[in-house]
């Protein structure tokens, strides 16, 4: 039994194209932020892995043995983009996972701004920091690092 909707098309032809443009939406969203780090920094790319490593707190030395030091944006899409897409963790996921870390004395907690210059102002003046912003708001203060 085929069911068609307008146009000719069977309902599994429009549930293809929804997934195919909801899927190209997926795909455009996560790509709205930028990976920065200190121009001190020596890597100039990270894996998924290796980024999803340092903001859960993983890894905690850069290559060279210089301190990496997290700074996270506190809310807003920009945010749940990239802990969606590196970190695979909803933003209460995140906040949940550090609180556990905390509490049981593994880590200190990330540093976090809600100002995306402040995040740009800190990972300029922090040896080893690393941090995430929207795409174009970056500037020449930091490095831009490549996710592959």
């Amino acid at each position: 039994m085929t069911l068609f909707m307008g146009n000719g098309r069977t309902l599994i032809q429009t549930l293809i194209l929804t997934a195919m443009i909801f899927g190209t939406a997926t795909i455009l969203f996560a790509a709205d932020y930028v990976v920065i780090v200190n121009k001190d920094v020596s890597v100039s790319s990270l894996s998924k892995p290796e980024l999803q490593a340092i903001f859960l707190g993983e890894k905690t030395r850069w290559d060279d043995g210089k301190h990496i030091t997290i700074i996270n944006l506190e809310t807003g899409d920009v945010q749940k983009s990239f802990l969606q897409a590196i970190v695979e963790k909803t933003p209460s996921q995140y906040e949940n996972y550090w609180k556990k870390l905390i509490f049981t004395g593994k880590a200190t907690a990330p540093k976090s701004s809600n100002n995306p210059s402040k995040v740009i102002e800190f990972v300029t003046g922090q040896q080893g920091a690393i941090g995430y912003v929207a795409a174009g708001e970056a500037g020449g203060s930091v490095k831009i690092i490549t996710v592959k």
